[in-house]
């Protein structure tokens, strides 16, 4: 698939996503990586933000800042409301943080056990993203991630959320 093209919050392009990443879990044994993914509708198209946080933690768990990298993508809104293309516009986010995922982790098993996911799908069934909180999460933890929903997804309800705006 490999549609994401990462780049560092200056602009500066990320050309191999894994090898970055994986360089920085060496200088940053301690350290956190966190995906997370949201939408924003943008007059004819769709923003989608992935961002990947880097955080640097020490051997005591404390958390010492974040490196943040991001891929958007824009696509062609349906002629649909809003509130019909919300399933699908949620899931496009559970795959394009899948895929952000998968290209990070590469192919090293092991390595996958370091990566946690953000959705930012709501476990409340009055919300609308209550629709695919159980798809959307069952999907990357059906691929061995770990993952999570809100509350417990602030780097998807609020890092993603500011960069898809």
């Amino acid at each position: 698939m490999d549609t994401l093209k990462f780049k560092k919050i200056d602009g500066t392009i990320i050309e191999n996503i894994e090898k970055y990443v994986k360089d920085w879990t060496k200088r940053n044994p301690y350290g956190k990586i966190i995906i997370g993914c949201d939408s924003q509708v943008h007059s004819r198209r769709i923003k989608f933000s992935v961002v990947t946080i880097l955080h640097y933690k020490d051997k005591y768990d404390q958390g010492k800042g974040a490196h943040v990298i991001i891929a958007d993508v824009w696509e062609k809104r349906m002629n649909k409301s809003q509130v019909e293309e919300m399933p699908s516009k949620l899931w496009r986010e559970a795959q394009y943080a899948l895929e952000a995922a998968q290209m990070i982790n590469g192919s090293d098993e092991f390595f996958k056990m370091k990566i946690t996911v953000h959705l930012d799908f709501n476990p409340d069934e009055t919300k609308k993203s209550n629709i695919m909180y159980a798809s959307g999460l069952g999907l990357l933890s059906g691929y061995g991630y770990k993952v999570f929903g809100k509350p417990d997804s602030i780097i998807a309800s609020n890092c993603a959320d500011h960069f898809c705006r």
